[in-house]
């Protein structure tokens, strides 16, 4: 067990010394937040119906339908980052180090996945502890406990998921070029293609069933209808139904089930954690493929 502790702690601290790399996973996080404070958060908040409301409760919609997304993110960017060491390790060699050592083969891969999933979930839920705090201070609402703890399990399930998905993807690539070219697209792709950085309808039906198939689309509908959980019990108070469902088509918190099919979100769930399961293997298998090479 000390070895691989051992193994887990070097992954971390490497990943946490190296200053690029770590501004490099938050940077599609940066870049999103500037799209929505300049951007993209006016629009969910333009409707004629959202002029009864003051400005605090607008910025306490409009945190909940961001940080719907950007959590999602944050666990996608990050996880991808730290898993730069398995590129770097596997260009330069230095997992054939380890196999001259007592320490297992299994024991060596499951420390960098273990590793991303300690810097990614500390990270993220930070995040969400400055996130709590922004809205209380900036709009006066302060979100339950049973909703923080809710959005907490959540993001720690979440960052199982994106690490399984990262840590298959960089086994995939051979060069640290190549890692950096794919981290520096991936944050904004997945923003894109979830629904995240735009509402799905207004990119049309045929990217609504795309986004569909990507696991993290469903993650951020989840994610999303918690934070506005208690928003839209203010907003249900106050406008017209019609108008309500609108605005949920508008925030990105509808179901949109797969390929246009009415699917119930816990099988939509089961079928992603079986995802992981196989990305985990298949990382495992190609992983100790190249430690034999």
């Amino acid at each position: 067990m000390d070895d691989f502790l051992a193994l887990v702690k070097r992954h971390m601290l490497k990943f946490l010394r190296d200053k690029a790399a770590v501004f490099f996973s938050f940077l599609s996080i940066l870049i999103m937040l500037a799209l929505y404070f300049l951007f993209i958060g006016r629009q969910y908040v333009s409707y004629e119906s959202m002029n009864v409301f003051e400005e605090s409760f607008k910025t306490y919609l409009t945190v909940g339908i961001m940080m719907g997304g950007i959590l999602v993110i944050n666990t996608v960017s990050l996880s991808l980052g730290i898993m730069g060491n398995v590129v770097l390790d596997l260009e330069q060699k230095r997992l054939d180090a380890f196999l001259v050592t007592p320490i297992r083969r299994e024991k060596v891969i499951l420390s960098y996945y273990a590793a991303a999933i300690l810097v990614t979930a500390t990270l993220t839920l930070v995040m969400w502890g400055l996130t709590i705090l922004y809205v209380g201070i900036s709009s006066g609402y302060w979100y339950d406990a049973v909703t923080i703890l809710k959005v907490i399990g959540l993001l720690i399930v979440y960052t199982f998921i994106s690490s399984s998905f990262m840590i298959f993807m960089v086994t995939l690539i051979k060069t640290v070029n190549a890692f950096g070219t794919l981290s520096g697209v991936l944050g904004t792709f997945v923003g894109f293609v979830s629904g995240i950085y735009m509402p799905l309808f207004v990119l049309g039906k045929s990217m609504t069933y795309v986004a569909s198939l990507v696991p993290f689309t469903h993650m951020t509908i989840v994610l999303r209808r918690l934070l506005l959980a208690e928003p839209y019990e203010i907003l249900e108070a106050s406008v017209p139904p019609e108008v309500m469902m609108d605005i949920k088509l508008h925030y990105g918190t509808e179901y949109v089930g797969i390929l246009g099919q009415d699917v119930n979100m816990g099988w939509i769930m089961l079928v992603i954690a079986l995802m992981v399961a196989v990305l985990l293997y298949l990382s495992y298998l190609r992983m100790g493929k190249s430690m034999r090479r």
